[in-house]
């Protein structure tokens, strides 16, 4: 079974959890006789939604804090899905309230500069306005880009790409000290699930190729040799559980934050979360997990050592 920590064993594990763990994302061992530092944290109870600021806290202690991802003055991107110009309560989109909740941790951290991305599936403008993230996160200084110029990519080759052997990523994305993704758990009709994995295409120019002209679950595989988050928090809030990524949809409260530093690891934790299209879906029977893990970007299955659950 997984481990329970109380907030004192938190503190007490925060303490030997070094920034190791940004180089280490399926979890590495520490000295001699430590035992296997933890890699995925899920956060669960109906005190998630009333303090999301907490519960990301508590998600991060037993991974050393924020601190053990971002150090002062460093630039730091944060990738949600911001993609659909729906209301916050659809669950299209990645929470404003904790991508807000991260940002002002980021900051507290010392970050000289926080960037806010996603290259949006329809029109910016609408986006942002109907979403919430611009006021969410511009009030508290961060910067909220919609890259869609073609201007503000960069052409990339994939050296282990299976199938996708280059494409145009947003160039800033390569460039920041610091890279979170913030993806939201969902339904997809293509995918099945879409989670931290798929949230990568919002870093590419050209999609719909992704769709068009390849394998899409290898793709995504191919995308994330490249893309490489040191931080994955998870919005497993509500799970729209039918008719996504755009909805609407079945909306499954799961009142839920999962953080980790190997994303597949976390994307598998998220299937795991509500039953999609009505039905329990395993880990592996998600096509683009299974390629993730075979293209070495990650681990469906974690040893029970490495993850930890806490309530609130």
């Amino acid at each position: 079974m997984s481990r329970s920590f109380s907030r004192r064993q938190f503190l007490q594990g925060a303490a030997v959890t070094g920034a190791a763990l940004v180089l280490a994302p399926r979890g590495t061992r520490g000295a001699p006789g430590e035992p296997a530092k933890p890699s995925l944290v899920k956060v669960s109870g109906p005190g998630v939604p009333a303090d999301l600021s907490l519960a990301v806290r508590k998600a991060l202690e037993p991974l050393g804090g924020m601190g053990a991802f971002v150090k002062r003055g460093q630039v730091v991107m944060l990738k949600p899905n911001m993609g659909f110009p729906t209301p916050p309560a659809q669950r299209a989109n990645t929470s404003p309230a904790l991508v807000a909740a991260v940002t002002a941790l980021v900051l507290e951290a010392g970050a000289k500069k926080v960037l806010v991305v996603d290259n949006p599936l329809r029109r910016p403008e609408a986006c942002m306005k109907v979403g919430g993230h611009k006021e969410a996160v511009e009030k508290l200084g961060a910067h909220l880009i919609m890259p869609t110029a073609e201007r503000l990519f960069v052409e990339k080759e994939i050296p282990g790409g299976r199938v996708l052997k280059r494409t145009d990523v947003f160039r800033d994305a390569l460039e920041v000290d610091v890279h979170i993704a913030l993806p939201i758990a969902k339904s997809h009709m293509a995918t099945g699930y879409s989670g931290g994995l798929k949230g990568m295409m919002g870093l590419v120019l050209d999609r719909e190729s992704f769709h068009s002209r390849f394998d899409l679950n290898q793709a995504v595989a191919d995308l994330n040799t490249l893309l490489k988050a040191q931080l994955i928090i998870l919005d497993g809030l509500q799970v729209m559980a039918t008719d996504g990524p755009s909805g609407p949809g079945e909306l499954i409260t799961c009142n839920t934050v999962i953080a980790g530093t190997d994303i597949v690891a976390v994307d598998a934790a998220g299937v795991t979360l509500a039953p999609l299209y009505g039905r329990k879906i395993k880990p592996k029977q998600v096509k683009h997990l299974l390629c993730s893990e075979k293209s070495g970007v990650g681990t469906l299955s974690p040893p029970e050592s490495q993850i930890v659950t806490v309530g609130m």
